[in-house]
């Protein structure tokens, strides 16, 4: 009999999201202000896409083909509130902070 799935190995982002997040991590590390420093921009392409996957799978789903689109300055607006507030891990982030880019948000941006 088959055990069953492992959920923390179940949460995965699409291979469209996955190339989403990719390209949202290197505009934001492009955008930098280390962005002659390989190593730095390396840590922000990591970073922000730790901050993205975690958000996405754990926290609250996001609009990622809205986030790769928008401009940078609110894409990076987002991503100082996941950096400051989102707990890696446990997913956990503060239900009273609203995201822009949050799916099925009204009230966003």
């Amino acid at each position: 009999m088959p055990k069953p799935a492992d959920p923390a190995q179940t949460s995965r982002l699409s291979y469209e999201d996955n190339e989403r997040v990719r390209r949202i991590c290197i505009r934001v590390a492009n955008h930098s202000r280390g962005g002659q420093d390989r190593n730095i921009r390396n840590r922000i392409f990591d970073i922000t896409g730790t901050l993205l996957r975690e958000c996405h799978l754990h926290a609250r789903p996001l609009d990622l083909d809205a986030m790769e689109r928008a401009s940078i300055e609110q894409v990076l607006s987002d991503l100082s509130l996941l950096r400051k507030n989102l707990s890696i891990g446990t997913g956990y982030f503060p239900p009273t902070i609203r995201l822009r880019f949050q799916q099925h948000n009204q009230e966003a941006a």
